[in-house]
């Protein structure tokens, strides 16, 4: 499939995990009727790679800071009707490292909450994050994978 450069965004962000394991960040975005729960992403700028934009937007949008897995996890395409065009995103796992102390991004639209694993899949908005959560936790539970 041709994808018209103007009407492509590239973005990048990251499946975050606590110290234990066994959470997960997610954001609450508090617009519309509904309240959506998504992992931290967004636009990729200019002169950046993918992974300094998932480490810098996961900061911005959640105050914490984090490591990367080695590998990338996965690549997704998203139609975004909303703004006109194809989203791009580059996904990696990643784990909590500490957290910053710059004020958060959008602060008074999304909500950064930690989510137990086990309840993840419940809360998540869209159906390719619970994918993409499992694909995570297979990539962490490699031994090969350790940062």
């Amino acid at each position: 499939m041709f994808y018209d450069a103007d009407k492509v965004m590239f973005s990048a962000g990251a499946v975050v995990f606590d110290k234990s394991g066994k959470k997960v960040l997610t954001v609450v975005d508090r617009r519309g009727a509904a309240p959506g729960v998504y992992f931290p992403k967004g636009q990729i700028e200019a002169g950046e790679s993918a992974e300094e934009a998932a480490l810098r937007e996961v900061e911005e949008e959640t105050g914490v800071v984090c490591r990367l897995w080695p590998k990338m996890v996965g690549m997704q395409v998203r139609e975004s009707p909303v703004i006109g065009k194809t989203k791009v995103i580059y996904w990696y796992a990643a784990y909590l490292v500490g957290t910053s102390t710059q004020r958060l991004e959008d602060q008074d639209i999304f909500t950064p909450h930690w989510v137990n694993l086990d309840e993840a899949a419940k809360v998540l908005s869209f159906g390719d994050d619970k994918h993409l959560l499992d694909l995570c936790c297979a990539r962490m539970a490699l031994p090969s994978e350790e940062p």
